[in-house]
């Protein structure tokens, strides 16, 4: 016989009798964990038995969902795609520049835009007066546009815009030159004839040859290239700097002084911005002798109004490709519904053999849901592959970017399985409640 300490050191004393029962309530734990996990892995695995039974139809059935997931995916990186862009071309403007215009940002019907378009141009005297007077204002630049064609020898370009600026526009744009200079004040303030190509003009009419100090005609008229602007990029097949640059005085003198112009500003720092914005207003309105009380017949645009604009814009295409992707899915999970109550039916001998052989009501359940989950799901895969492989073309058939974004990949396939669960509930519930006896009895 062991002495009393042994068996306390063997942590079984006999005169524990609380230590064997509760080690046979752990075991029987385990072994309960087990045959759980056992019978839900019997139920996945006659789910997917089920659907390779029936190929087409599991494939037809999962149609809506796959062209739901499809749409999402395939609009959320086009959307995407073209938001990064423009966001990303909006920023570049810089956080701290604003424009000062006739129009509005936003859209105008025709009316509007003949109002708009009779109020004053702003001129070289205004960027002037706002330099001078506004302590918050880094630099200023009067800007006006003409659109003129570009020669040099047999080559030409279509006609491109052709923008008259001060030599500020440097510095406010924070734009760099890649090959020679910006103009110099002596030669803005003679309105010489002097010219900035932008790098596409650059390319299309210098091939291989430096254009600094050679001479274009644009419109007709010649001007020497002291200048090419470093690249800016593409937006919708579109080169950013498709333009060349003049003097601003250089261009009211040859094409006209009545032309529609605007101001673009740059204030001394973003934190700033406010108070520039209000310098800019009060000299403006005194220039052009409005009261107290008038409203201001110019508008003050900020980088922020734009990017606002356009997010607000593109949240209507939003609403409305999420209010389609919706209808495809609900159309999908009625699909699945259906066609997992057809199975129920079509397989109501096999439940009864289920229950009959010790398969609970949660057991059978578990089957349906599954089934109906992995029909969404495989749904949602193929609509993800077609989502990729459609943006990818796009993007490189057309100037539109694509952008697939992980966040929408996640959701379409976990609303896609979300899906087919809720819809495959009702189907799993009669399942789950047939009376083994009848279900045998069924032919």
């Amino acid at each position: 016989m062991m002495p009393p300490t042994e068996e306390r050191d063997t942590g079984v004393a006999r005169g524990d009798p609380s230590s064997g029962p509760r080690r046979r309530s752990a075991g029987s734990a385990g072994k309960s964990q087990r045959a759980r996990t056992n019978r839900f892995l019997e139920s996945v695995l006659a789910a997917f038995a089920a659907i390779r039974a029936n190929k087409v139809r599991a494939f037809l059935t999962s149609l809506g969902i796959l062209i739901g997931v499809m749409n999402v995916v395939a609009m959320v990186s086009l959307i995407s795609g073209v938001n990064r862009s423009v966001l990303d071309l909006f920023r570049s403007m810089g956080t701290n520049t604003f424009v000062v215009t006739k129009m509005p940002a936003g859209n105008v019907n025709y009316q509007q835009y003949l109002e708009y378009a009779r109020r004053p141009d702003f001129t070289h005297r205004d960027a002037r007066a706002i330099e001078e007077t506004c302590p918050s204002v880094a630099a200023v630049t009067p800007q006006t546009f003409v659109f003129k064609k570009v020669k040099h020898g047999s080559e030409s370009t279509r006609e491109i815009i052709v923008m008259g600026v001060t030599p500020e526009y440097e510095y406010i744009s924070d734009g760099e030159v890649a090959d020679g200079r910006f103009f110099a004040w002596p030669e803005s303030e003679r309105r010489r004839q002097v010219v900035v190509l932008g790098d596409p003009v650059r390319e299309h009419l210098f091939e291989g040859i430096d254009p600094i100090g050679k001479t274009v005609l644009i419109g007709g008229r010649r001007f020497r290239v002291v200048g090419v602007l470093e690249p800016m990029g593409e937006m919708f097949g579109q080169a950013l700097d498709d333009i060349v640059i003049i003097p601003y005085r250089t261009l009211t003198k040859l094409y006209g002084g009545r032309l529609t112009s605007r101001l673009s500003i740059k204030a001394t720092s973003a934190e700033e911005i406010d108070a520039s914005m209000d310098q800019v207003v009060r000299v403006l309105r005194e220039r052009r002798g409005l009261k107290s009380g008038e409203e201001n017949n110019f508008e003050v645009i900020t980088q922020s109004q734009l990017v606002e604009m356009y997010e607000n814009l593109t949240r209507v295409t939003w609403i409305v490709m999420i209010g389609i992707s919706a209808i495809a899915l609900v159309v999908g999970g009625v699909g699945i519904m259906n066609i997992m109550m057809v199975s129920v039916t079509e397989r109501t001998r096999e439940i009864g053999i289920r229950k009959a052989v010790g398969a609970r009501a949660r057991d059978v359940a578990v089957q349906f849901l599954v089934e109906a989950a992995v029909l969404s799901g495989i749904g949602g895969l193929l609509g993800l592959g077609a989502a990729v492989a459609i943006a990818k073309l796009i993007a490189s058939a057309t100037p539109i970017p694509a952008a697939i974004e992980i966040w929408s990949v996640a959701l379409a396939l976990g609303v896609s399985v979300g899906v087919g669960i809720f819809f495959g509930l009702y189907p799993a519930s009669k399942a789950a409640k047939l009376d083994p006896i009848v279900a045998l009895r069924y032919e």
